[in-house]
């Protein structure tokens, strides 16, 4: 596990993590359903400190389209045309299995008690999820002294293209939740298993690099 400890802001751990891949990373090729050479590193945890939002990092070297699209996955209940027609971020966390909203039940689950160490949640659906499984994988929340902390197990992620809109909407997710229960808002814990760039985001990724 490659241990980038704890880092001030979402933008600056997401150029962080783009050094990192870009330095240490392997060339593999993924095939099956994507089929494209990437640069992996295998096994990175970092926790996110002294988060600000709008971050002028991500404002700068956003993508649009690209953030836009995230921001829909997280936020629009219904299936992604994009990843095999599968339930969104947003149905898997206020809907999942057209039963529960999960964010409603850690909100509650909090307010009855601050200090459980229970308050996960997850965006597997496996009863029917087949094509695409989802690169967010858990998410834990953890109050000490009245200060939540996010926990987040994540499969994959993208960081040459979607991947700092996931910690962004994953921040907005942590804000939320310390809003409706009353407390700080700490930082962000994460652990990813693949943490790549697809050979088509490599120019794009060079291009932001060249600033830091």
């Amino acid at each position: 596990m490659n241990d980038l400890g704890s880092i001030d802001t979402i933008g600056k751990a997401w150029i962080t993590i783009l050094k990192k891949i870009k330095s240490d990373g392997k060339s593999i090729f993924y095939n099956g359903d994507c089929n494209r050479l990437v640069k992996e590193i295998v096994g990175i945890s970092f926790t996110i400190s002294n988060i600000i939002m709008p971050d002028p990092i991500i404002e700068k070297y956003m993508i649009k389209e690209e953030y836009e699209w995230m921001e829909n996955n997280f936020t629009k209940l219904g299936t992604v045309k994009e990843l095999y027609n599968e339930n969104s971020y947003a149905s898997r966390l206020y809907n999942y299995m057209n039963e529960k909203n999960q964010i409603n039940w850690v909100i509650e689950r909090l307010k009855k008690q601050k200090n459980t160490c229970s308050a996960t949640i997850t965006t597997f659906e496996p009863l029917i999820d087949e094509k695409y499984i989802p690169c967010v994988s858990m998410i834990d929340f953890y109050i000490q002294e009245n200060v939540l902390n996010m926990y987040v197990y994540c499969r994959s992620l993208d960081f040459g293209c979607k991947a700092y809109v996931n910690l962004v909407m994953l921040y907005k997710i942590l804000n939320q939740v310390a809003d409706e229960i009353n407390a700080e808002i700490g930082d962000m814990n994460l652990i990813v298993k693949s943490a790549h760039i697809y050979d088509k985001d490599v120019e794009k990724v060079n291009e932001i690099l060249k600033d830091f």
